[in-house]
């Protein structure tokens, strides 16, 4: 009986113990299905952004290669065989673009809205509610702010003549801006509702589990940015 009770028993109803703090905690220990969806959508994106990746590096590999050549021909033959295996015209149309100095302060943004949900995590693990509610807060409206400097970004661009038609290149920055933005836009819809019930009063118990897979998925989206500004960069 003994046993059976130590299986029942709930810490966090304990008379004298921080009730929110440990509410927090169990909140973001709980298995949901929500966070089931999360990881299943997290890795249907990874293989897409891995396909975009896929992609660029091989419209990248066929850049400048001559079959009539044998020296580029042994080196690049594989590149050869799979695109044309794939449809994929060969042309030496890759042009280089150039590299807006606001897309590093983006990504400095991007890295400050991460921290932001980091700290909002730990505060509802210990139950402090009111730095919660600052975190989120902080959280979202730097993930705007990395938002409107992306379209800032864009605007230069083009008005700059690097226009999505013009070359591979711009192409392949343009989707993949836009595939990180529209992901970074959906998360932020989910943050509206957890800031939403913070700001009602709600307590640790009912957001908690919204506010963990928050901070998963900047998290994940964080990574996924600084994979792609990488290849951008080194290619």
């Amino acid at each position: 009986m003994k046993i059976l009770h130590e299986l029942i028993k709930k810490p966090w109803l304990t008379p004298g113990a921080d009730v929110g703090a440990d509410l927090g905690a169990v909140a973001l220990r709980r298995p949901t299905i929500a966070a089931t969806g999360l990881w299943i959508y997290v890795g249907v994106a990874t293989v897409m952004f891995s396909l975009i990746v896929a992609a660029y590096v091989l419209r990248l590999g066929n850049y400048g290669a001559d079959p009539a050549s044998a020296a580029d021909a042994t080196s690049s033959l594989g590149w050869w065989t799979l695109a044309a295996l794939c449809g994929i015209p060969l042309a030496n149309d890759w042009l280089p673009m150039a590299e807006p100095w606001l897309l590093w302060v983006n990504t400095g943004v991007l890295i400050l809205s991460s921290i932001a949900w980091q700290v909002a995590r730990g505060d509802l693990r210990h139950g402090r509610m009111d730095k919660l509610r600052v975190a989120l807060i902080a959280g979202g409206v730097l993930a705007f702010a990395f938002l409107a400097g992306q379209l800032t970004v864009w605007r230069q661009l083009i008005a700059d003549g690097y226009f999505a038609a013009a070359s591979p290149a711009n192409a392949f920055f343009y989707l993949i801006t836009a595939m990180h933005g529209l992901h970074l836009l959906g998360g932020l819809l989910f943050w509206g509702r957890a800031t939403a019930k913070v700001m009602r009063g709600a307590e640790a118990a009912e957001i908690g589990t919204g506010v963990n897979l928050c901070t998963v998925y900047w998290h994940y989206l964080l990574v996924i940015w600084i994979v792609m500004f990488g290849l951008l960069l080194i290619t």
